[in-house]
């Protein structure tokens, strides 16, 4: 796949999508009448009179149209309203990333119809058929369950195929030719890093999802390297968890039983370095002072916890921004870009009172249940 700075490159690839493209064909009644093994006129007579036909005949033909995509050409045709699909309603991001999204697109007449996939493929595949059935063609994926996965997922390329209009968020399969839009996650993990080594620390831990379900976390992690092996004496540590609050909590708990000389820690997720306060309030540890803790995506629930949390904030604006030039070049023909492209924004370091100088380092205290 392609990396495309956003801010430099992003005019260019509108023009792309609008220039050089190609239309896309809809599925035909022929193909409902090949794929049931009955002839074009009872198909049709099962879309247009379904009294007039069996059951039996009635089933077969629904059954053939679900699975070559077949949408009947209705009188009210859902042009302006997109699909937006998210893993769930409790992850600040998600729903803020969809906030932007529809505050941008309600002025130029679109309309956004939400929903959750509970992280399960066979989930998102189902809901994504029965938009299309409903003629809604505009489909946005964010955090897809199958972003940067090399695996063959059939019904993506057969909703492109049908005349699918798709759009990913943080992440793209990456054997689907589709257009994806995130943050620039080997920028966001040298600003964390930057900040911290720039304080004084060298004893830096990194907590991020499980390995299977964080392939762009893995960039991250690489660029933090990067940067910490520019200075003497200084390492990371990494533990993989699970997301969320819980998960921060629970990997951190395991990372300073195994490295307890470490004075801070960048947490892939905001919810995730709640949970790593949340442990340090438990135990005693002072929070700058002797751990410093810097979370990734600027929610606005950082700025409530004590300390306030310092974070790498998501380019939300600027992702927002990018749906609602895409879904109106959507709109200029049925076209879609020929070639798979990326376009990355820099995220941006909100600097507050979870980080400072390394003064004490974390003590190992024995009689502590971690």
């Amino acid at each position: 796949m392609e990396h495309v700075d956003g801010k430099s490159k992003w005019n260019e690839t509108l023009r792309q999508w609008n220039v050089t493209c190609y239309i896309l064909l809809m599925t035909s009644l022929r193909d409902v009448a090949k794929q049931a093994g009955i002839s074009i006129a009872t198909a049709s007579r099962v879309i247009n009179h379904p009294e007039k036909v069996s059951k039996s005949t009635r089933e077969k033909v629904e059954k053939a149209m679900g699975e070559v995509l077949y949408v009947q050409k209705i009188s009210t045709i859902q042009e302006k309203i997109a699909a937006v699909f998210i893993p769930d309603l409790q992850n600040p991001v998600f729903t803020r990333i969809t906030e932007e999204i529809e505050s941008r697109v309600k002025n130029l007449g679109w309309s956004i119809l939400v929903c959750t996939t509970s992280d399960i493929l066979e989930t998102e595949r189902q809901h994504a058929y029965e938009f299309f059935s409903h003629n809604i063609k505009s489909l946005i994926f964010v955090s897809s369950v199958a972003a940067n996965s090399s695996e063959n997922y059939p019904h993506y390329k057969a909703l492109i195929k049908s005349g699918a209009r798709m759009l990913f968020i943080n992440g793209a399969p990456r054997n689907v030719k589709a257009t994806s839009i995130s943050d620039d996650e080997l920028f966001a993990g040298q600003l964390a890093a930057e900040h911290l080594l720039n304080l004084g620390h060298r004893k830096i831990g990194f907590i991020t999802g499980k390995r299977t379900s964080s392939p762009r976390s893995t960039l991250r992690l690489s660029a933090i390297k990067s940067e910490v092996i520019k200075h003497e004496h200084a390492s990371v540590k990494t533990v993989y968890g699970n997301w969320g609050h819980k998960g921060g909590y629970e990997s951190f708990a395991q990372l300073y039983k195994l490295h307890p000389n470490i004075t801070a820690i960048i947490c892939a997720s905001d919810l995730q370095a709640i949970g790593v306060l949340q442990y340090c309030i438990e135990n005693g540890i002072n929070v700058p002072d002797e751990l410093s803790v810097i979370g990734s995506d600027g929610i606005d629930q950082g700025d409530w916890v004590s300390p306030p949390l310092t974070s790498i904030q998501l380019p939300f604006n600027e992702i927002a921004n990018a749906v609602s030039q895409w879904l109106n070049a959507r709109m200029q023909e049925n076209f879609i870009t020929p070639n798979s492209v990326e376009i990355l924004f820099k995220p941006n370091l909100i600097e507050r009172k979870s980080t400072n100088k390394p003064r004490k380092g974390i003590k190992v205290e024995t009689n502590k249940d971690t």
